[in-house]
């Protein structure tokens, strides 16, 4: 999806969040966020923000600005949850080294490692913010419908993407993980 169409999508759930005070108007407007979020970190490729995955824009810093209009939180969920696809997929490039790696505005790359707990820190803290954003925004059934659609959404994301196999992966891993947990309990 280009760049364009990304902050499209993200103007139409505002839109939509803006226009109605439903519920299942915000669960869609979360959906739709959450499609932009797969593409919004690479706003860097059109802003000087220090390069390609610039740590500004490959981070919780767009979400956390975002935040200030508490009847967005459950936009702000959606695109919390495609932002943290986007840098899971991030997480495993083929080589972290030049084009892969974070950089920082005026001091540049940070390196491999850390680019590594850079990019997986900040795609699980945005994908549990985003489920509790959703979670808290929204009536239940709602919210589970819309985490469905999202996540089905961040499959076939996650299907199409480099990296998004590694990252499928882990959140499969993690998924089972709480399963086995709940059931233990």
């Amino acid at each position: 999806m280009g760049l364009l169409a990304c902050l499209g999508w993200l103007l139409a759930a505002l839109a939509l969040t803006r226009l109605s005070d439903r519920p299942w108007a915000d669960g869609v407007a979360a959906i739709l966020a959450g499609i932009a979020g797969t593409t919004l970190p690479d706003l860097d490729l059109l802003l000087p923000l220090g390069g390609h995955r610039s740590g500004v824009s490959h981070s919780l810093l767009p979400l956390v600005l975002a935040l200030a209009a508490r009847r967005w939180r459950p936009v702000m969920g959606g695109l919390a949850i495609g932002i943290g696809l986007h840098l899971a997929a991030d997480t495993f490039p083929n080589g972290m080294r030049g084009f892969a790696t974070v950089k920082l505005p005026l001091s540049g790359s940070i390196g491999g490692a850390a680019s590594y707990a850079w990019l997986g820190l900040q795609a699980v803290l945005a994908t549990l913010g985003g489920a509790v954003l959703l979670a808290a925004g929204l009536p239940a059934r709602v919210a589970a419908v819309v985490a469905l659609v999202l996540a089905a959404i961040g499959t076939a994301y996650l299907f199409a993407t480099d990296g998004g196999w590694w990252a499928m992966s882990v959140y499969a891993a993690f998924g089972w993980l709480a399963v086995r947990r709940r059931t233990a309990a």
